[in-house]
């Protein structure tokens, strides 16, 4: 059974939060949660894409839906990158999460 994700609203998407709580819990953030993160995100475009031409104020609400998904999926990404740093000293990962 899946956990529900509640660590970007208990960090209120601070990723040195997120870390902190991270670390009191001894939890991780897997590499598939940043994966899903982004899947999430681009699942959107197309309503994204519409709602720009549009310029109306009642694609106003996909926009902010798409950019919660992408500051979620930034905060993922961020933790792990804190995350390998702490563990390893270093990390693989160094392109930031793309728009």
């Amino acid at each position: 059974m899946a956990r529900e994700a509640t660590l970007f609203e208990s960090a209120d998407g601070s990723v040195l939060k997120g870390y902190r709580l991270l670390q009191r819990g001894g939890a991780n953030i897997p590499p598939m949660w940043i994966q899903r993160a982004s899947q999430s995100r681009c699942r959107l475009h197309k309503d994204v894409a519409q709602a720009l031409r549009r310029k109306s104020k009642s694609g106003q609400s996909t926009l902010k839906e798409w950019e919660k998904r992408y500051n979620k999926e930034c905060f993922y990404y961020g933790l792990r990158v804190l995350l390998e740093l702490a563990r390893k000293g270093k990390t693989r990962l160094t392109k930031a999460p793309r728009a």
